[in-house]
């Protein structure tokens, strides 16, 4: 087993951990396979309820896809897009399957790892956690050797819960959250299936993934000090 690295983003709201400082590959530059991100973004009723906005949601996939490129370009990772089978082949399903799998993970590292008191006895202190084998189909939808798999989720308050935060205030002196931003991001060994990187954006109310520069900012966040 590999002795847990843990980094702790000072002032930022993500923490990060890690088994590996870099890729390793012998014969060439390690490369990552991007996966179709998981994201979502919502507005949020003065109810407390959420409404999925599928609008939003379009515009922030196609900024974040924008700003993962550029960051990545900037600190020189290879990377290759995830080319999904045909409807009729038996891994047609096998993105979603992973997408939930890798939320499903991501929380219980949140849960069982990021807390130490409540981290599972069995893991030893250890960083380990994977998606299984069933990673290694993904080497067959293009040439690579890890995937990095990305979860977000973006809300937003709606005029009418707008309207409630400042009575809310003004009135009875509680104040009423507004939209949460939150996201997890998995950096995966196709070979094994072993999480090698882990970034979590702590819930926050900050960010606007409607936008290209604040979907840059928080692709940032995301990403920092991923191995590469």
């Amino acid at each position: 087993m590999i002795v847990l690295a843990a980094v702790l983003l000072g002032g930022c709201g993500a923490q990060s951990y890690r088994t590996t400082e870099r890729l390793v590959r012998t014969d060439a530059q390690p490369c990552i396979m991007l996966m179709p991100p998981d994201i979502e973004l919502s507005e949020r009723t003065a109810g407390g309820t959420t409404e999925l906005n599928a609008a939003w949601t379009k515009a922030a996939e196609a900024h974040f896809a924008t700003a993962l490129r550029e960051h990545l370009t900037s600190i020189g990772a290879d990377f290759v897009e995830y080319l999904p089978p045909d409807d009729a082949s038996p891994d047609a399903q096998l993105l979603d399957e992973l997408q939930s799998l890798h939320a499903t993970v991501g929380q219980a590292i949140l849960e069982y790892h990021f807390e130490p008191a409540l981290r599972l006895p069995a893991k030893k202190g250890q960083f380990d956690w994977s998606l299984g084998p069933e990673v290694a189909k993904l080497a067959e939808h293009g040439k690579a050797d890890y995937a990095l798999f990305v979860w977000l989720r973006d809300s937003y308050a709606s005029p009418a819960r707008m309207a409630l935060q400042v009575v809310a205030a003004l009135v009875v002196g509680v104040p009423v959250s507004g939209g949460v931003q939150q996201g997890l991001c998995s950096l995966v060994d196709l070979k094994t299936g072993q999480v090698v990187w882990f970034n979590a954006l702590l819930p926050r109310e900050a960010g606007d993934m409607r936008t290209l520069e604040e979907s840059r900012a928080t692709t940032h966040l995301l990403l920092d000090r991923m191995p590469k």
